[in-house]
C-alpha cells in the first residue's frame, strides 16, 4: 500500500524497484481524493511519500490523522513501513514525537554519512559510507525513542532511522528520477530560486550525474526493502497454515 499525499511527490524508483521485484502495490493519491481504507489486512506494507503539508497538519488534511494510526496498526502487526520526507515525519509524530519548522529549509543533493549502525543496517550497508539524495523539506523530526539512527546530514542530523527490524524513515527523497525533477522545477521554479539561485545552473553539470547514482541507491534499498515484505508474507502463511 502506497499513500501519496501529493501528485508533486509520486513514488519515482521506488515503484521501478518493486515492479522489478515482481511486487504488487496499490497506490492511494490523496490528492485526487482516493477512500482511504478501513481495513489493512490483506497489505503487507506501508510505504507514505512525502507532501507539502506538514506532520502536524491533521485540521486541513484530516488523511494525516487516518495515516499515523495506519502507521501504527502496521507496527503492531509487525509489517513493513516505509516513510518518505513527510512520510518519515508522520512514523515519528505516530511514535509521540516533535516535528517542528527549521530555521532554513533543506533543498538539493545533498551527501549524507551513514552511522555505524547504518553501516550494519541492510538496507544501507550495500551504500558508500558517504552518499548523497535530493532533499526538499522545511521540517525536521525528533528520533522516536525506538528508533536507530542510521544516516545524518549536517544541516539536518536526523535523516534515516529503523524501528525494530521492519519500519524505516528516510528524511531524503530516494524517489527522484528526472522526470520528478524536471516536474519539481517547473511547478515550483520560483520558490527554487529563491531558495537557491544557482539551482538550475547545477542541474546537468551536478544534480542530473548525482541523481543517477541516487536512482540505483534507492532500488538497491528497496530491494532489501522487499525482502522484509516477502518476510513477512511467509511469517503470514505458516501462521494460516498452523491454525488450519
Amino acid at each position: 500500500m502506497i499513500v501519496q499525499p501529493v501528485n508533486l511527490a509520486p513514488p519515482g524508483e521506488i515503484v521501478a524497484a518493486l515492479e522489478s521485484a515482481g511486487e504488487p502495490y496499490e497506490i492511494y493519491r490523496m490528492e485526487e481524493n482516493d477512500r482511504f481504507p478501513n481495513d489493512f489486512a490483506h497489505f503487507n506494507g506501508l510505504i507514505i511519500l512525502g507532501g507539502t503539508m506538514g506532520a502536524n497538519d491533521d485540521e486541513d488534511f484530516p488523511f494525516l490523522t487516518e495515516v499515523k494510526k495506519a502507521i501504527q496498526i502496521f507496527h503492531k502487526s509487525n509489517k513493513p513501513v516505509l516513510g518518505v520526507c513527510l512520510g518519515a515525519q508522520l512514523i515519528a509524530n505516530s511514535f509521540n514525537k516533535k516535528v517542528g519548522k527549521m530555521a532554513k529549509s533543506e533543498f538539493g543533493m545533498t551527501e549524507l554519512e551513514k552511522t555505524a549502525e547504518g553501516k550494519a543496517d541492510p538496507l544501507f550497508n550495500k551504500l558508500p559510507d558517504t552518499f548523497s539524495f535530493m532533499e526538499w523539506h522545511e521540517d525536521y523530526f525528533e528520533l522516536p525513542d525506538e528508533a536507530t539512527l542510521l544516516a545524518s546530514g549536517n544541516h539536518c542530523i536526523n535523516q534515516a532511522f529503523r524501528i525494530k527490524d521492519n519500519i524505516y524513515g528516510f528524511q531524503f527523497h530516494p524517489e527522484v528520477n528526472e522526470t520528478i525533477l524536471q516536474s519539481w522545477v517547473k511547478e515550483e521554479k520560483d520558490w527554487i530560486l529563491r531558495e537557491d539561485p544557482e539551482f538550475l545552473e547545477k542541474v546537468e553539470p551536478i544534480v542530473k550525474p548525482s541523481l543517477s547514482h541516487a536512482m540505483r541507491h534507492c532500488r538497491e534499498m528497496v530491494s532489501e526493502w522487499v525482502k522484509l515484505l516477502r518476510k513477512n508474507r511467509a511469517d503470514e502463511e505458516d501462521k494460516f497454515e498452523f491454525i488450519k
